[in-house]
């Protein structure tokens, strides 16, 4: 069983206590099948670069989980969720890990893919702001400057929505993704950067403090296994197989992370070992978000999605329903097999 990660723990990720490097990279892994069937082959695609946050699935194929479940697993790394949530779609890849806000955007563009899974359920989002700014709480960034990219800007607005704020109470200031942290470091003139808190150690330049948008009430999930609905329905036991084996990754990496960085590093060589087990780490406290608790971990929580949803429809005009089943199917915590690998 998981500990029971709370927000405050989430909180006390700081500036300093962070060593996130994103390496561009690629690999694959398999096992061999313990009891000597023929493995069969599928594909996974990364929500961005490969970094230590993708441990756990390698960790997964080096214990043997996915040759338990009769697969061999090719993995791919992505240059967004935008990407991995195309490629699954298209057939690219049969499984692929996105953040939640990317992946109800699509599907309010009637993409027919869907979140089985959110192994990572806490919002790792939110402001960070100068530690001498006096700043303690988002509500207090109002009429401040804050930098953000442009597909950000929904998720700004519902964050700042969910502490009493409007849009109009704060001045964005439009930054490219490649340049976000860099600006914000060097550019004293904004108050605020609106980011995720696996960037802290790029923004060490500028002593900051991290405040989630999770704690203000906004939380959509940090990340989603996404696979085609078509796919799920033709092939639910694969599905069922490829999850509980990622989730079981994700637990043992919990458990010793750096036994799963070192499975990482096998294949992945040129990552550096000390930024790898950082990221790691760093990931930890974001398993699990209030609405998942006591629940299987891993099965989707509706209120989450729901939050997410209207704040997309609010904010981004994304069309249609916001029930969160649109977006999310617990088939596999729900069905004649329950997924139940540890509790959050």
């Amino acid at each position: 069983m998981f500990p029971r990660r709370t927000l405050r723990s989430a909180v006390a990720l700081t500036v300093g206590s962070l060593l996130l490097v994103g390496v561009s990279a690629c690999g694959s892994d398999s096992g061999s099948s313990g009891k000597g069937g023929k493995l069969t082959k599928v594909s996974y695609r990364g929500p961005f670069v490969t970094t230590g946050g993708d441990a756990p699935i390698y960790y997964a194929a080096k214990l043997g989980y996915f040759a338990d479940a009769g697969l061999d697993v090719s993995i791919k790394d992505s240059k967004g969720s935008e990407q991995t949530i195309q490629d699954v779609n298209s057939g690219g890849s049969d499984y692929g890990m996105a953040s939640a806000t990317n992946l109800v955007l699509d599907v309010g563009k009637n993409m027919p893919v869907t979140s089985v899974a959110t192994p990572l359920g806490l919002s790792s989002y939110g402001f960070f702001v100068s530690k001498d700014s006096g700043i303690t709480s988002i509500k207090q960034l109002k009429g401040k400057k804050v930098l953000v990219t442009a597909s950000g800007q929904a998720n700004v607005f519902a964050a700042l929505a969910a502490d009493n704020l409007t849009k109009d109470d704060v001045h964005l200031v439009i930054a490219d993704p490649t340049t976000l942290a860099t600006a914000y470091a060097s550019n004293k003139d904004v108050d605020a950067v609106y980011t995720t808190t696996f960037l802290a150690a790029t923004l060490a330049k500028r002593p900051s403090t991290f405040l989630p948008q999770s704690q203000a009430g906004y939380n959509p999930p940090d990340y989603a296994m996404v696979v085609k609905t078509s796919k799920l329905k033709s092939d639910p036991d694969q599905v069922h197989a490829f999850i509980k084996a990622v989730l079981r990754g994700y637990q043992a990496a919990a458990k010793n992370p750096q036994a799963a960085v070192d499975a990482l590093l096998a294949k992945h060589p040129e990552i550096n070992p000390q930024q790898a087990i950082g990221t790691l780490k760093a990931t930890l406290p974001f398993y699990c978000s209030p609405s998942q608790l006591d629940q299987p971990y891993g099965m989707n929580a509706n209120r989450d999605w729901v939050i997410t949803a209207n704040a997309m429809k609010t904010y981004a005009g994304m069309a249609g329903a916001t029930n969160g089943t649109r977006f999310y199917d617990n088939e596999l915590f729900t069905g004649k097999d329950p997924l139940s690998v540890a509790s959050c």
